[in-house]
């Protein structure tokens, strides 16, 4: 894999601006260069609860959200955003969402950070023979042809509960990059998508050439360089309140801004 090193968010965007050559690319920011992009029901090692995580979620959920009509893939989106242990991985479209995460994750940690850089239609080349990005909560048929001779069937991905009348249980083998509904707040607000895992549990970037998954090291001497990176983050609009849009984060950021 080629190594790729920013020092600063300037660094980061000219590297961004080098990768993306009309490509479309998601992003995902980690507080270490050793997490490699795996789900959570995967590194968390919770295959053998799966089923019953997701039970009890959804005996729970709806006293929690305002909005209860979600559909199987954006009530699986919430499960993955609050923390349970799914088979979806987040991304995000934006370079500079990605980075706030790497930079603000896991604060006091002394390792390396870094941005994973994905072209998710070359994923979906390999999955499922052609070059496209489908939103599963958007689309009414979960199975249709995606390229001559070769079917999609999006339900195959979703655990247990949420496809209750599928007597034909399995995953299918090869991860699939996936767009993700806007119904969800704060998902809508960080540009989020998602890798969804079948039953292959490599990590995405074993899946692909280095060219199409590639890693963005953040060099960091200084606990003081990082907060200056997050600063000047939040001067072009990438804060706490943006991300997670809601009173606590707005407290946040105003605490951040005013009492250094």
């Amino acid at each position: 894999m080629k190594k790729y090193t920013a020092k600063s968010v300037a660094e980061y965007v000219a590297l961004i601006e080098e990768l993306y050559k009309g490509h479309i690319i998601w992003f995902r920011g980690v507080a270490d260069t050793k997490f490699k992009p795996v789900p959570g029901v995967i590194w968390q090692n919770a295959f053998n609860v799966e089923g019953a995580l997701e039970h009890d979620f959804l005996v729970s959920y709806k006293s929690y959200v305002a909005q209860h009509e979600l559909n199987s893939w954006e009530i699986y989106a919430l499960m993955q955003h609050h923390g349970l242990p799914t088979r979806l991985l987040d991304w995000s479209e934006s370079a500079l969402v990605a980075l706030y995460f790497a930079l603000t994750s896991n604060p006091d940690s002394t390792e390396i950070r870094g941005v994973w850089a994905l072209r998710p239609a070359e994923l979906n080349k390999l999955s499922t023979g052609k070059r496209e990005i489908y939103c599963p909560a958007a689309i009414k048929a979960a199975e249709f042809e995606v390229n001559e001779g070769i079917m999609i069937n999006f339900n195959k991905y979703l655990p247990p509960n949420l496809t209750p009348n599928d007597d034909d249980l399995y995953y299918p083998e090869l991860p699939l990059a996936i767009y993700a509904s806007k119904h969800i707040k704060r998902i809508a607000s960080q540009k989020g998508c998602f890798t969804v895992h079948g039953a292959d549990n490599r990590s995405i970037d074993q899946f692909l050439d280095n060219e199409y998954c590639q890693l963005i090291e953040i060099e960091i001497a200084s606990n003081e360089e990082r907060l200056k990176m997050i600063s000047t983050l939040d001067s072009l609009g990438i804060d706490e309140e943006f991300i997670y849009q809601d009173l606590d984060s707005l407290c946040d950021r105003l605490k951040r801004r005013w009492l250094k």
